[in-house]
């Protein structure tokens, strides 16, 4: 039974909160990820539980895939290899997370990411310097599918347990591991969360943990502010967006590192 469809807490002057939460955090979520910090935030201080909170926030980004996928140019989808080499194994790590989200352990994640995201930040620094290919170039070597397959299910976990931060760690992912410019990797990462968010959007909701007017707002402010920038985001430099990544991931990290420590 779905409950949460106008739940006590709810009152019309968080809508505007709301929105302004989605349009303005998956915008430039869009850029450099981590969009889920600013919407959980407002959701928290709006009195809704963490728990709905979380699965709020995930069923969200179903309007952000949409407005990405719906800017980005059409040969996004050339590259079918690539696109089930993502989205399979986060997927299933989607699945994993979405059925033990209050029982994995969001620590143990965060020092997998820690090491995952040191390592990935390592070899942006000192590794050989990135040339991007174009989507249809891009070839999924076999022995590198269980590195990519890893990383990719362990961030499906994380996503559907807590989600913060998972965008700009993709973004590293993909930049380095499979060579794809930052505006591509945007367009293929979007399309590879679909299946993983809709598996936690019917689960979530069916067990009463979504709160149904915020998500419906969300919906909308996340695909405005989602479309406006990934419409944008292909006449910037990728160098410029390489370096905002860069120091992005490296802000990221500390943070992972501050909330283990406190």
């Amino acid at each position: 039974m779905i409950v949460h469809l106008i739940p006590s807490y709810f009152h019309l002057w968080h809508l505007p909160i709301v929105f302004l939460a989605g349009m303005i955090g998956e915008g430039y979520a869009v850029l450099i990820g981590s969009g889920g910090i600013l919407i959980q935030f407002a959701l928290l201080s709006l009195g809704l539980p963490l728990p709905v909170v979380i699965a709020t926030d995930l069923s969200g980004c179903l309007g952000t895939s949409v407005g990405v996928i719906s800017a980005s140019p059409k040969y996004i989808w050339t590259n079918k290899k690539l696109l089930i080499a993502v989205t399979l194994p986060f997927f299933i790590g989607g699945i994993i997370g979405t059925i033990f989200l209050t029982k994995i352990s969001p620590l143990l994640l965060t020092y997998i990411l820690i090491a995952g995201l040191f390592l990935l930040l390592l070899n942006m620094a000192f590794g050989k310097k990135i040339v991007t290919k174009p989507i249809h170039e891009v070839d999924v070597k076999l022995k590198h599918l269980p590195l990519i397959s890893g990383a990719l299910a362990t961030l499906g976990i994380y996503t559907n347990v807590s989600g913060v931060g998972s965008g700009t760690f993709v973004k590293v992912i993909f930049s380095n591991l499979l060579n794809l410019s930052v505006a591509d990797g945007i367009g293929i990462s979007e399309i590879m969360y679909v299946p993983a968010t809709i598996f936690s959007f019917v689960v979530t909701a069916i067990v009463g943990l979504i709160a149904w007017p915020y998500l419906i707002t969300l919906w909308v402010g996340t695909f405005i502010g989602s479309h406006l920038v990934a419409k944008q985001i292909r006449k910037i430099p990728d160098i410029y967006l390489q370096v905002s990544l860069a120091i992005l991931a490296l802000v990221y990290l500390c943070y992972l590192i501050w909330s283990v420590v406190h």
